[in-house]
């Protein structure tokens, strides 16, 4: 699952794969804006069929947030 997030993170901001490392958050990186973060977000919830908790939304600005986050809904 992990590997598919990166993927994912990288496909949504235009960026190499290597760039999306676990401590890479937004605004590290010109292309991880606001807009870039709600777009990541969206892509997740459709491609992985899941739905971010409204409250958790603005504490999901890392990679390593959004892999913790994806794992803990795809274990419900």
């Amino acid at each position: 699952m992990e590997s598919q997030v990166k993927e994912i993170i990288a496909r949504v901001l235009n960026v190499d794969i290597a760039v999306v490392t676990d401590d890479l958050s937004s605004g590290d990186i010109p292309e991880w804006d606001s807009v870039g973060n709600l777009a990541i977000i969206s892509t997740l919830e459709q491609e992985l069929d899941l739905e971010f908790p409204l409250e958790d939304l603005f504490d999901l600005t890392s990679v390593r947030s959004l892999i913790d986050e994806v794992n803990k809904l795809s274990d419900v």
